[in-house]
């Protein structure tokens, strides 16, 4: 659990965007695992100006740890929250478990970096998670979408969060990026409702889900359960009849229905090797970003 480089560079972007995080609760003790270099190019690049002195002293004064960062990004108090304390949580308890009620909407940002893969119970870490933020404060998560396959227990897709954190939930969305770890670019990712189908990707390298979400109303968490959107479509158009035929989203392709096996899959695997390596990010739902030029408002 920690803050890389495109960690910081989400959370810097958080703060540009209007996140506040002058109570902050991180999901896991996060350590810094990011350069002293780096840290101060990334600041400055977010227009904190700061020495390799001062970058050296964020780095080493909590050990290691994320607090005195979180400070600077305008923290007045953090707290950690883990199941064990072999990293020197400030709050040991089980996220598998309801938290106690002391903690709900106790914190202006609730930020997690790679901690609710490791975590079994997902749907109900997930609305510890959002249980905690205050009203009009945010959950921050940093986890991974690709390529990532045996880090934690899951990895996770931006439809999950555009059905978690919605309005039904009393969060939404504001915004939801990918970036690949060796890349310097960042995506903002489309919910598939206004994509009008699933939004997929293919990559080569690891890849990581970044979302921020604002707490709009304190509402009950799941008392309906989340529905991929492209399924909810389907049923709605067959309940209204107004299709006669309702297509599976997945399904043999033209080419495994009219090709011997060894040529389609030839032809198969090729098609996915150039996706992955000439059009990872479908324009119909990727648009590429700058991340040190977000800005509250969705620019056309």
């Amino acid at each position: 659990m920690g803050l890389d480089d495109k960690a910081t560079q989400f959370l810097l972007a958080s703060r540009q965007l209007g996140v506040s995080f002058e109570q902050t609760a991180t999901i896991g003790r996060q350590r810094l695992y990011i350069t002293k270099s780096g840290l101060a190019k990334r600041l400055s690049a977010f227009g904190i100006t700061t020495t390799s002195e001062t970058a050296q002293r964020l780095l080493e004064e909590a050990q290691g740890y994320s607090e005195p960062l979180f400070r600077l990004l305008g923290a007045t108090h953090t707290e950690s929250f883990d199941a064990s304390d072999y990293e020197g949580a400030s709050c040991v308890l089980d996220l598998n478990q309801p938290i106690p009620s002391e903690h709900a909407a106790s914190f202006t940002a609730v930020v997690d970096s790679g901690t609710l893969e490791h975590v079994f119970n997902f749907p109900e870490a997930i609305r510890n998670c959002m249980q905690m933020v205050q009203l009009g404060g945010h959950l921050l998560s940093i986890t991974n979408v690709n390529n990532l396959a045996g880090h934690g227990f899951y990895q996770f897709s931006p439809e999950l969060f555009y059905r978690v954190l919605s309005e039904s939930n009393g969060f939404t969305v504001t915004r939801l990026l990918v970036t690949e770890t060796s890349s310097p670019h960042w995506y903002e990712v489309t919910d598939p409702v206004d994509a009008r189908g699933r939004v997929q990707l293919r990559t080569f390298r690891p890849t990581y889900l970044c979302v921020v979400a604002q707490r709009t109303a304190i509402k009950p968490i799941f008392t309906v359960t989340p529905q991929q959107s492209d399924y909810v479509t389907q049923w709605h158009a067959a309940d209204e009849k107004t299709a006669t035929h309702i297509k599976t989203a997945e399904g043999l392709h033209p080419i495994e229905q009219c090709a011997p096996a060894r040529l389609a899959l030839a032809i198969k695997s090729l098609y996915h090797f150039l996706q992955a390596t000439v059009l990872p990010f479908d324009r119909r739902a990727f648009r590429r970003v700058s991340i040190t030029e977000l800005t509250t408002k969705h620019s056309s």
